[in-house]
C-alpha cells in the first residue's frame, strides 16, 4: 500500500474505532486498529434487511461534518493529494499534497487551504490538469512529464461541488495494489450514489460491484431482466460490436429512465491494455435522479418566469453590468413599441429621452471608455431589500415618440455568479395626465375656463416681483343681484350668461390685461401696466363697462350692472398678491353699500382699515356663534284689539369690547363668509326653546316667528332640522312660524314643496317676509307656498297720506284674503297707520307703536300684563 493511502486510512480508522468506543465497546481496540488499517470495517451490516450502511462519523472525520451549502473554502479534504472543483469542472480549490504531486509547490506547509494553488491552479480545468481516463490517467506537470494517477470522484451533497482524489499508480507492482483501497472506495460510491460493473471480454464474463447491486435494490431495478438480459446488455453489445468493426468509439453513454421520474446514468468504456489490446469493458452506473429532479426543477422555475414576464402587463428587462439589454418580455415590447430582437443587445441609454441632450446623448462614453448608463440605472447591493424606483422617466418608442414610466429597479444573480440589473417599466402616461387635469383643476375655473384665484393670486404675485411691479393694477367686479337671473330663469341659464361675459372678456380687454372668474359672479381684471392702458381710473370703467351690458340668455334679454373696485400697488411698502386682491374687493363691497348699482370704488386706506375689522368681524361672530354669546329680542305682533298673537325673533350681539353690535354691521359680514346658515340655526334652536316656556296670553301661547336667510326649504335637510328642533325644545308645531323673504319662495324645486306641505300638514306656518318688493308680481301670490303675507314697511310709511301706497297695500291685504291667507303689516308707527291698515282689513300690526323689541324676560312681563293697548282701544286722556 501507497504511504499516503496507509496514512489516510489510519485516520478513517481511529475514527471509525472511536464510534464503537462511544457505543460501549472495547477502548483499547483504538490502538491495534491503527497499527492495522486494513482491519478497519468501512461498513457494518446492521441497516434494515441486513444491507450495508456507510459509517457517517467516517465521513465527517474525513471530509468534514457539514457539506451542505458550503464552499470550496471550508470543505475539508484528506491528507492525500485532492481537490474540489464546480459542475463545470473548474478548479476552486487543491491541497498542498496535490501541489507537491503537480510539481507546483513546496513541500513546506500552506498558510490555507484555499490559497496552496490559487495563483496556479484557481480556476483551470481539471481537464488541462488530469487527461485520459480515471482508472488510469495522466497528471501533466509543468515541465510537460506524465504521472500515472487514478482519479477518485464524489459528489459534495447539496453543494454543487465534487471532490478529486488523486492516487499515484506505480509501475513496478501489480495492479491490485495500483488502486485505492476497496473498502473506502465502495464508501464513496455509496456516498456518490454510484456503482461499477466490467465484462472481461475473454471470458464474456459480467461482474458487478457491490455498491451497484445496492443501487439497483434501492431503485427497485432487476439487473439480470428477469433471466432474459441483463440490463447492460445493450452497451456491451454496442461496443463489441465497435470492436468487431474495427470502430475507434471507445465509449458509450446511455440514460434509462425509470418510474418514479428516476433516472441512472450508465457510461461503459473500452479498458486496453498497453499495447492497445482491449482487455475488459468498465462500465459506472450514477444515479442521477437528484440532479434531473433539479434541472427539471430549474427548467420549470424558468418556465414559470418566462409564463410570469409574459402575462406581466408591464415591461420587465434584465440588463448587464455594462448597460446592455440581454433579455425582455413582450410587455416591454407593446411599451415601446418594438421588437424583442431590436431590444436584445440594445443599450439602456438608448431608450433614454433627455429633451435638454443631443437625441446621439445615449451613445457617449465615460471616461473609462465604457457606454454612458442611462441616470436611472445605478448599481445597488443584490436582494429585493435594496431595489430602488424611480418615479416618472420618458422613454423612446420605436416610432421616436415618448412614453413616460415609472421604473422600478433591483439586482438580480446571474448564471455565472455575476449579476444582472432587474427593471421593471409601468407606463404612468395616463396617470400624468390625470395628474395635469388636476393641476389645471386646480388653476382654472370649471366653467369659464378662466383663471381662478389661486391662479390669480399666483400671477399677480409674480407681476409684483418684476421691474414694472409698482403699476399692477388689480380690478373685482361683481354683478349686481345676480341671484335673481338664477331664481327666474334657473342656474343654466345664469351659466350661459357667465361663460358669454367671460368671452366678451377676453376680447376686449386692453392688451397687458387677464381676466379671471374669483367665485359665482364675481370676475377680477388684472393689469401688468395700468400705465398702458390709460391709467388705473380709465381701466376700472372700462371693466365696469365690459361688465354692464344686456345678454339674451334663453330668448330673454337681461340687463345686467356691475359694481368694480379698484386696488393699485404703492411705490412705498411692500404688499401680497393675495393682499392686493383682498384690497380690490374691499373697494368693491364699499361701492355697492354706498350706491344702488354700477358704482365704482377705490381702494382707500380707510376702506381697507373697514374691510380688515369686517375680518376680523366674521371671526369673532364664528367664536360668539360657537360659544352662545348671542341673544335674541322679540318684537311682539299684535291683533286690532291688541292681543299678542306671535313674536318676531331678533337677534342682538353684546359685544364684550365693543358694545351691542348693530344686526346691519354684522349681518352683512354673516351673508359674506356663509355664516348666514349657523346664524339661522343659532335663532331658530334658542327662539323655540325660550318660546316654549313663555307664559300663556290670554288664554293661550303665543307663536314665535324666526326669520330664515341661510337655512333654505331647498336644502336636503331642511324638514330634519326642524323636525329635530321641535323634538328637541318641545315647541308646539302651530307655535312656529317660519317667515322667508319672496325670492326664497319662488321657483322651489319639487323637494322643497314637500318638505314644506309636510310641515303645514304638522300645524306649522310659513310667513312672506317683505312682499312686494322682490321681482314677482301680484299675480304670484298665489304660487307662494305660504299662509301669511306681511306687508313691507315701505307701503305702510306712506299708506295714510299716499295713494300709491294705499292702493298697493290694498291691493296686497285683498287678494290674500281672497286666497285665505292672512296678513301682518310691519313697520306701524302712528295712530293714522294702523287706522288705515285696520280700515282695509290687515289682520295683525307689529311695529313701535305697540312695542320695540323686548328681551325675553320683558316680554314675559308683557304677556302676563295682558293686552298692549292700540289707538283704537287707548283711552282718550293719559
Amino acid at each position: 500500500m501507497p504511504p499516503r493511502t496507509a496514512k489516510f486510512l489510519a485516520r478513517a480508522a481511529k475514527a471509525a474505532e472511536g464510534e464503537r468506543a462511544a457505543e460501549g465497546g472495547q477502548a483499547e481496540g483504538a490502538a491495534e486498529a491503527a497499527a492495522e488499517p486494513r482491519a478497519v470495517q468501512l461498513a457494518e451490516l446492521d441497516g434494515p434487511g441486513g444491507e450495508r450502511r456507510g459509517l457517517p462519523e467516517l465521513r465527517d472525520a474525513v471530509f468534514g461534518s457539514s457539506l451542505t451549502g458550503a464552499g470550496p473554502e471550508i470543505v475539508p479534504l484528506p491528507a492525500a493529494p485532492a481537490l474540489v472543483c464546480d459542475s463545470a469542472e473548474r478548479i476552486l480549490r487543491v491541497n498542498a499534497a496535490l501541489l507537491r504531486l503537480a510539481g507546483r509547490g513546496t513541500d513546506g506547509a500552506v498558510a490555507h487551504p484555499a490559497d496552496a494553488g490559487r495563483s496556479a491552479l484557481f480556476g483551470m480545468s481539471l481537464s488541462q490538469l488530469v487527461i485520459g481516463p480515471d482508472a488510469d490517467a495522466r497528471l501533466i506537470r509543468p515541465d510537460g512529464s506524465p504521472l500515472r494517477v487514478r482519479v477518485v470522484r464524489w459528489d459534495l451533497p447539496g453543494a454543487g461541488l465534487s471532490a478529486v482524489v488523486l492516487v499515484e499508480l506505480n509501475d513496478c507492482v501489480d495492479l491490485e495494489s495500483r488502486v485505492v483501497d476497496p473498502g473506502w472506495t465502495a464508501e464513496l460510491e455509496r456516498l456518490a450514489r454510484v456503482g461499477t460493473w466490467t465484462f472481461e471480454l475473454a471470458t464474456s464474463t459480467l461482474h458487478r460491484s457491490e455498491t451497484l447491486q445496492e443501487l439497483y435494490r434501492s431503485l427497485g431495478v432487476d439487473p439480470d431482466g428477469a433471466g432474459t438480459a441483463p440490463v447492460e446488455g445493450p452497451q456491451v453489445a454496442m461496443l463489441c460490436q465497435g470492436l468487431r468493426s474495427g470502430s475507434r468509439t471507445t465509449d458509450h453513454h446511455i440514460d434509462m429512465p425509470l418510474p418514479g421520474n428516476r433516472m441512472l446514468s450508465c457510461r461503459a468504456e473500452v479498458e486496453r491494455a498497453e499495447d492497445g489490446t482491449p482487455l475488459r469493458l468498465v462500465g459506472v452506473v450514477h444515479d442521477v435522479s437528484a440532479e434531473r429532479l433539479a434541472r427539471r426543477q430549474v427548467e420549470l422555475s424558468g418556465q414559470r418566469f418566462d409564463d410570469l414576464m409574459a402575462i406581466v402587463p408591464g415591461g420587465v428587462a434584465l440588463v448587464d453590468p455594462t448597460g446592455r439589454i440581454i433579455d425582455a418580455n413582450k410587455g416591454l415590447c407593446r411599451l415601446l413599441d418594438t421588437s424583442l430582437e431590436r431590444l436584445r443587445g440594445a443599450m439602456a441609454a438608448s431608450l433614454s429621452v433627455d429633451e435638454l441632450l443631443d437625441p446621439e446623448a445615449h451613445l457617449l462614453e465615460t471616461a473609462d471608455g465604457c457606454p454612458a448608463l442611462p441616470s436611472w440605472l445605478r448599481p445597488v447591493p443584490p436582494g429585493a431589500r435594496h431595489a430602488y424606483r424611480v418615479g416618472a422617466v420618458p422613454l423612446r418608442r420605436g416610432d421616436d415618440t415618448t412614453v413616460w414610466c415609472e421604473i422600478s429597479v433591483s439586482v438580480t444573480a446571474a448564471d455565472d455568479d455575476g449579476w444582472l440589473w432587474l427593471v421593471a417599466c409601468t407606463d404612468i402616461s395616463d396617470r400624468r395626465r390625470a395628474a395635469e387635469v388636476l393641476r389645471s383643476a386646480g388653476t382654472v375655473d370649471e366653467l369659464t375656463r378662466l383663471p381662478n384665484r389661486a391662479a390669480c393670486v399666483e400671477l399677480v404675485d409674480r407681476l409684483l416681483s418684476g421691474a414694472s411691479r409698482f403699476r399692477v393694477a388689480v380690478v373685482c367686479g361683481d354683478l349686481d343681484d345676480f341671484a335673481r337671473v338664477n331664481s327666474s330663469l334657473g342656474h343654466e341659464a345664469g351659466d350661459d350668461l357667465l361663460l358669454t361675459l367671460a368671452g366678451r372678456l377676453q376680447r376686449e380687454l386692453p392688451v397687458g390685461c387677464t381676466a379671471g372668474r374669483l367665485s359665482g359672479d364675481e370676475f377680477v381684471v388684472i393689469c401688468s401696466d395700468h400705465t398702458e392702458v390709460g391709467g388705473p381710473e380709465l381701466l376700472a370703467k372700462v371693466v365696469a363697462d365690459l361688465l354692464s351690458t344686456t345678454i339674451t340668455v334663453h330668448g330673454r334679454p337681461v340687463q345686467l350692472t356691475a359694481s368694480v373696485g379698484l386696488a393699485t400697488s404703492v411705490p412705498t411698502g411692500e404688499v401680497r398678491a393675495a393682499d392686493l386682491l383682498r384690497f380690490a374687493e374691499a373697494a368693491m363691497h364699499d361701492a355697492k353699500r354706498r350706491q344702488a348699482r354700477g358704482a365704482i370704488g377705490m381702494a382707500t386706506d380707510g376702506i381697507v382699515s373697514s374691510a380688515t375689522q369686517a375680518l376680523e368681524l366674521e371671526a369673532e361672530l364664528r367664536e360668539a356663534i360657537a360659544g352662545d354669546s348671542l341673544v335674541l329680542e322679540y318684537q311682539p305682533v299684535v291683533g286690532p284689539d291688541g292681543t299678542v298673537l306671535s313674536a318676531e325673533a331678533l337677534v342682538r350681539w353684546p359685544h364684550p369690547d365693543r358694545g351691542l353690535i348693530s344686526p346691519a354691521d354684522f349681518l352683512p359680514v354673516a351673508q359674506r363668509t356663509g355664516l348666514l346658515r349657523e346664524l339661522d340655526l343659532w335663532v331658530l334652536r334658542t327662539g323655540a326653546r325660550e318660546a316654549a316656556g313663555w307664559p300663556e296670553h290670554r288664554g293661550r301661547k303665543p307663536a314665535i316667528a324666526i326669520n330664515l336667510a341661510g337655512l333654505l326649504p331647498g336644502e336636503t335637510d331642511f324638514l330634519t332640522v326642524v323636525s329635530d328642533t321641535i323634538a328637541e325644545t318641545g315647541l308646539a308645531w302651530d307655535r312656529l312660524v317660519l317667515e322667508l323673504v319672496e325670492t326664497s319662495l319662488v321657483a322651489l324645486p319639487p323637494h322643497a314643496l314637500a318638505a314644506m306641505a309636510e310641515l303645514v300638514e304638522r300645524g306649522l306656518r310659513f310667513a312672506v317676509d317683505d312682499f312686494g318688493t322682490g321681482y314677482s308680481s301680484l299675480a304670484r301670490l298665489k304660487e307662494l307656498p305660504a299662509q301669511t303675507v306681511k306687508v313691507d314697511r315701505a307701503f305702510v310709511t306712506g299708506i295714510a297720506d299716499d295713494p300709491a301706497d294705499f292702493a298697493v297695500a290694498r291691493a296686497v291685504v285683498d287678494m290674500a284674503r281672497a286666497m285665505g291667507r292672512t296678513t301682518v303689516a310691519e313697520g306701524v308707527e302712528t295712530a293714522d297707520q294702523f287706522h288705515v291698515l285696520r280700515g282695509i282689513g290687515v289682520d295683525a300690526y307689529q311695529g313701535w307703536l305697540f312695542s320695540r323689541p323686548l328681551s325675553s324676560l320683558r316680554l314675559r312681563d308683557v304677556l302676563q300684563r295682558g293686552r298692549i293697548p292700540t289707538p283704537a282701544s287707548a283711552p282718550t286722556t293719559p
